[in-house]
């Protein structure tokens, strides 16, 4: 009776301890990752190209959907400080392929743009609703850390921006009857919270 007994007592102690090394990787659905990114750009306002940086967070709720919100900041590298700023919120879709995770995104939001008189008659900040269309790669380091680099392309609804008269010289007003739309590279690394299921 007593072997019995210390039988069941080991069974019932080594399914728990199964059950508890299964349980987080069968049931943990939700990834969720920060970080931070350099940024290259394109602004589109004038033929010098800007530098700046991103932060970024990303919930992804399924296998391949999530959402994300973001933050960049470029600084035009001639004309400091005029500097467009966006925040942005929106869906993305990712595949894994090994530790690569290419990811495509849709998202809407708020652009500023922080004037001086060169680009503008006064010196105010003027902001815009706004779409994103983006994609790139994540590469997962560890369970904790990965690597990404991708790029986006803005699309503001300004309504064509015109410059302070005469500014610039002849042929040089800030005119763009498009409207705004910059175009960002960026590559950076982001931290995993409930770290990532790609590297056991």
């Amino acid at each position: 009776m007593k072997r019995i007994v210390l039988i069941l007592a080991m069974l019932a102690a080594s399914s728990s301890f199964a059950l508890g090394q299964a349980i987080p990787g069968a049931t943990r659905r939700i990834d969720i990752q920060a970080g931070g990114l350099f940024t290259y750009a394109v602004p589109d306002y004038t033929p010098q190209n800007a530098i700046g940086y991103g932060i970024f967070g990303d919930i992804d709720i399924t296998p391949h959907w999530g959402a994300e919100l973001a933050f960049n900041s470029i600084d035009i590298l001639q004309h400091s400080p005029a500097k467009e700023w966006t925040f942005e919120y929106g869906v993305r879709y990712h595949r894994d392929y090994g530790r690569f995770s290419p990811y495509a995104k849709l998202s809407a939001g708020r652009g500023t743009f922080d004037s001086i008189p060169l680009f503008y008659q006064g010196n105010r900040s003027l902001g815009y609703n706004m779409i994103v269309f983006g994609g790139g790669t994540d590469f997962a380091i560890n369970n904790r850390f990965s690597v990404r680099a991708g790029a986006e392309y803005q699309d503001w609804f300004t309504g064509g921006l015109k410059g302070a008269e005469g500014v610039g010289g002849p042929g040089q007003d800030v005119y763009l009857p498009h409207g705004l739309t910059p175009f960002l590279v960026q590559v950076g690394i982001a931290y995993h919270f409930t770290g990532s299921e790609k590297i056991q």
